[in-house]
């Protein structure tokens, strides 16, 4: 699909979407450039990217899509400037784009087509900051399981507590992780059009240093956010890791209580024919009583101590 609009001057924006080979050589055509195919755009070398050819300035970055949802992706996006146009090409949905799109053809402002690649970017910066700010307050209302207070009872947390609590700080660096991968493509793009000399549109380059520094800024701010899920995480770890080592204290000095007992029974409970205490009258309570007192000595004890 091409969704053109028409810019102040001549120039114009088109938007590709998913573009068949047919509407791809309708584009060659018109403006004498190659289309990069979604395989050109996904290469990583540098040379690939970020590229002039014809008299055409190539750039390509990653975009977040399906950044709301619990599985945030990232979808590479190609802009290529030329002097009386602007192309784009994407093979994925974005609302930004349509938001910006919406927004050339309500507007009757004079733009031009470097105006218009600013103006995506700075969308894409201010999509990226939201779901920054989005993450943060997630991270900071997030129900994490705490441990008790001096003197309080403590609270056995269940398995679909923590792993509810898990899935959600998994989703949280997912959706930075995304952001600041996005940012950084976003960062060697608009570097990589200021340092064209021939790009001399004032308002361009204003705002494309405005832009950088914002990057910069919110990539920060993603750093931040980074380092505050990484101590939610962190931090349940603990409380798993406390939550095991009480388990296995527990079965510890269950063992040791019920270890002296054990040991009257067993040997009581061999069949030699020499043993006194078989014939004893009281031999039976006795041993009953000797099992109790070597369960309930070691137990004072641990409690003595303030393991239990």
């Amino acid at each position: 699909m091409i969704i053109q609009i028409d810019l102040v001057g001549g120039a114009r924006w088109f938007d590709l979407v998913s573009p068949t080979a047919e509407e791809e050589q309708r584009i060659e055509t018109l403006l004498r450039i190659d289309v990069p195919t979604q395989e050109d755009i996904q290469r990583h070398e540098l040379s690939s990217r970020l590229y002039r050819d014809s008299g055409a300035v190539f750039t390509a970055a990653k975009v977040v899509i399906r950044g709301d949802t619990p599985l945030p992706q990232t979808t590479n996006v190609a802009f290529i400037l030329q002097d009386q146009a602007l192309v784009t090409v994407r093979y994925e949905p974005s609302r930004t784009f349509d938001l910006v799109a919406n927004e050339m053809q309500r507007t009757d402002a004079a733009k031009s087509n470097t105006v218009v690649l600013i103006g995506l970017i700075e969308a894409l910066v201010d999509r990226a900051s939201e779901l920054l700010e989005d993450a943060a307050d997630a991270a900071d209302e997030m129900s994490v399981p705490s441990p008790p207070a001096e003197g309080q009872h403590r609270k056995r947390h269940s398995t679909a507590e923590l792993e509810a609590v898990l899935g959600e700080v998994q989703r949280l660096h997912r959706r930075v992780a995304k952001v600041r991968e996005s940012l950084v493509s976003l960062g060697r793009m608009t570097g990589f059009l200021l340092a064209q000399s021939d790009i001399e549109d004032n308002e361009f380059r204003t705002r494309a240093k405005s832009t950088s520094r914002d990057i910069v800024s919110v990539t920060d701010h993603a750093t931040f956010v980074a380092q505050n899920v990484q101590f939610v995480l962190d931090t349940l770890l603990g409380l798993i890791s406390v939550e095991q080592n009480a388990i296995v204290k527990f079965f510890s000095i269950v063992a040791v209580v019920l270890l002296p007992p054990t040991l009257i029974a067993a040997i009581y409970g061999m069949n030699f024919q020499v043993m006194p205490e078989l014939t004893w009258r009281w031999g039976y309570p006795a041993a009953l009583l000797a099992m109790l007192a070597s369960a309930v000595l070691p137990y004072r004890w641990c409690r003595r101590r303030g393991w239990l």
